[in-house]
C-alpha cells in the first residue's frame, strides 16, 4: 500500500494538508511587500535567496476571518509547475504519512464547483484533514501575476 506525505498545517484551529512533493521550505512570517491592484488575500512578495514569491493568505482565500496579527504565522514556499508561490498560514504542525485506507474523495454531496481546491481527505482516529489542491485554489488570472512576478527580473532586463 502506498503512503502519502503531506505537510499538516492550521487555519482557524481546523487543519489542512498540502502534498509535501510541492514544499519547498516553511519559514517564519517575514516583511511582506504590498503590491497594488491585487485581490486582497494576495498580501504581497517576499524574496527569499533571490527569489521573489507572492504571498497569498490562506485564509483570506479561503472566506475565513483574517487573523490580526501575522507575527506568530508561517509561510509555506510551493514550486508549482511554472512558478512559486507562499502560503500564509496560522502554524505548522507536522509532516504526516498517511496511509491509503485513510484517504477519502471528496463527498459528491459538496458542490465540485464551489469546493475544487479540495484534493482530498484524510481521516485518522478523531481527525480529519482537508488537503488541498494548490494549483486549484490559484485562479487563472492569478497564475499570470504569479509568472509575471517570476519572470520580474527578465522583464526587467528587457526594459533597459
Amino acid at each position: 500500500m502506498e503512503n502519502r506525505q503531506i505537510v499538516v498545517f492550521k487555519l482557524m484551529g481546523r487543519e489542512f494538508g498540502i502534498n509535501i512533493m510541492q514544499v519547498l521550505e516553511i519559514i517564519n512570517h517575514e516583511w511582506i511587500r504590498p503590491v497594488p491592484n491585487v485581490p486582497d488575500y494576495i498580501e504581497g512578495i517576499i524574496n527569499v535567496r533571490s527569489t521573489v514569491y507572492p504571498i497569498f493568505n490562506l485564509r483570506k482565500r479561503l472566506h475565513m476571518t483574517p487573523i490580526d496579527d501575522l507575527k506568530e504565522t508561517k509561510i509555506i514556499l510551493l514550486n508549482l509547475e511554472q512558478s512559486r508561490v507562499g502560503l500564509l498560514v496560522d502554524s505548522v504542525s507536522e509532516i504526516l504519512s498517511v496511509q491509503e485506507e485513510h484517504i477519502e474523495r471528496t463527498p459528491e454531496i459538496i458542490n465540485k464547483d464551489k469546493a475544487s481546491c479540495i484534493d482530498y481527505i484524510v481521516k485518522q482516529a478523531d481527525r480529519i484533514i482537508i488537503t488541498l489542491d494548490v494549483a486549484a485554489v490559484i485562479s487563472e488570472a492569478e497564475s499570470l501575476f504569479i509568472e509575471g512576478v517570476s519572470n520580474e527580473e527578465d522583464y526587467c532586463s528587457n526594459r533597459k
